[in-house]
């Protein structure tokens, strides 16, 4: 098996070349010989291979012995949720996310939602099925495990979060990028909109909402522009109030706002954390390190306790139990809640700005207003051949700034900073820049891209992407 499928806080390579049925039938195995569970949930996401890799780890759990549920097609952030709301010892999503259509991983939550990976459990999992993995052949035969559809109770949790009388109707112009997002997402409308007069109901117009594995019309991957394209010509098209993107297992958001303008994560964490801290400003907050200077911002105004983490969702999950923390942000768009068991979900998110915009009555773009001081890039990846000594070669050209490496190397100014890091899903180097003026970013973008794919070409073994 592919050691490099084992990544920090997930199993994620290419089907079937590196991750396949077989793969995945053992990994379940081994994962009970590692943790011991008596109950397990699986759901998955609407890649082609996922049924076929969902079956195979159900056989795996339940030749080992444990309990099955099979979720069906669901987001991911939904099997997050049932661990902590339905008391499973363990819950797997079967997604690669945002990744292109080829690949396909395995996600494993423990109880109470702590995410399984970080000190070498995964690894440990990858020595188990080396060494006992050969004696373990998928059985010809299909699953006979509980099917349980949670939709409707998940709908419940996610409209908690919202003061549905107060809410406006508004015109919502929702990308679900052929991933999961869509029939859940129709179905959140149906339920917000029950018992409301025609004129008071909140409009959805869906774009890309049938599942397709395919991905036909952009990767499901909301964070890199191009692939909200689409959504922000239809916000402008339609004269929406906003726009909502789905990453493909639905656990990730972005928002356009109603001039049709990505919002950013920075912007969207700086925005939800306002919130949050006007309620209560002793609530602990926690932030990534590609957060923006706007999210600083917010937790000084507050004076209120924050940590900075590592990005990645099973970080912020563990840091999440461990601070007692109510919320967290990611540039990526994954938003993190106490009540949701310290897990994530974009639906919450999307939820809790609806009811902002409704208490104030102000439009999204009015509410970012004073989170949108400063000027970023998108996250920009490039392929690199030896990701360490790419970044000691940046660490001695910056050697005079400010440096850090709770992630990456991030590199410090007054007027400007810099991460640059390693994927924890694929062989890429991400770069993310932040300062003052345009003028500025365009220039440190610029050095600090240039200084990676030419003045140090053998680093780069592929294009920037």
């Amino acid at each position: 098996m592919n050691p490099s499928i084992f990544r920090a806080y997930d199993i994620r390579g290419v089907y079937p070349t590196e991750l396949d049925e077989q793969d995945a039938y053992k990994i379940a195995r081994a994962v009970v010989e590692y943790a011991r569970p008596k109950t397990v949930a699986v759901g998955r996401d609407a890649r082609l291979s996922a049924p076929s890799i969902a079956q195979a780890v159900m056989l795996g759990f339940e030749d080992s012995g444990c309990e099955v549920t099979d979720l069906g097609m669901v987001a991911s952030d939904m099997v997050s949720w049932a661990n902590g709301a339905l008391g499973f010892d363990l819950t797997v999503s079967v997604s690669a996310s945002h990744n292109p259509k080829e690949w396909i991983g395995l996600k494993f939550t423990w109880q109470g939602g702590c995410a399984m990976g970080g000190e070498g459990e995964l690894q440990e999992i990858q020595v188990i099925v080396d060494k006992e993995g050969a004696s373990w052949t998928i059985p010809k035969r299909a699953s006979m495990v509980i099917k349980r559809d949670i939709l409707s109770e998940w709908i419940e949790h996610i409209l908690s979060f919202a003061k549905i009388d107060g809410l406006k109707p508004l015109k919502i112009v929702v990308d679900a990028g052929n991933g999961v997002a869509g029939p859940i997402v129709r179905e959140l409308f149906v339920q917000l909109n029950q018992g409301k007069e025609r004129d008071t109901r909140t409009e959805l117009i869906e774009v890309y909402f049938e599942p397709d594995g395919n991905f036909p019309h952009h990767l499901p991957s909301p964070i890199e522009p191009k692939n909200v394209e689409d959504l922000c010509k239809k916000v402008v098209e339609e004269k929406a109030d906003l726009g909502m993107a789905f990453d493909g297992d639905a656990d990730r958001l972005f928002l356009v706002d109603n001039n049709g303008q990505w919002v950013n994560g920075s912007e969207m964490t700086a925005l939800v954390m306002d919130a949050i801290l006007t309620e209560d400003s002793t609530r602990t907050v926690l932030y990534n390190a590609i957060c923006g200077w706007n999210v600083r911002d917010v937790i000084e105004r507050h004076r209120a306790k924050a940590l900075r983490t590592r990005v990645g969702h099973g970080f912020i999950k563990n840091d999440m139990k461990t601070y007692g923390a109510f919320f967290a942000g990611e540039h990526s768009g994954h938003y993190f809640f106490q009540d949701n068991y310290g897990c994530d979900s974009g639906l919450i998110a999307a939820m809790l700005v609806l009811s902002l915009i409704a208490e104030t009555n102000r439009s999204l773009i009015e509410l970012l207003v004073p989170h949108r001081r400063y000027f970023q890039i998108p996250e920009t990846n490039f392929e690199v051949t030896d990701i360490k000594v790419a970044l000691n070669k940046l660490a001695e050209r910056f050697q005079h700034e400010e440096l850090d490496w709770l992630d990456g190397l991030t590199i410090k100014t007054l007027e400007w900073w810099a991460n640059i890091r390693p994927s924890q899903t694929q062989p890429l180097l991400r770069l993310n820049v932040e300062a003052t003026t345009p003028e500025i970013l365009e220039r440190v973008t610029a050095e600090l891209t240039g200084f990676i794919t030419m003045g140090h070409p053998e680093l780069v073994s592929g294009s920037r992407c």
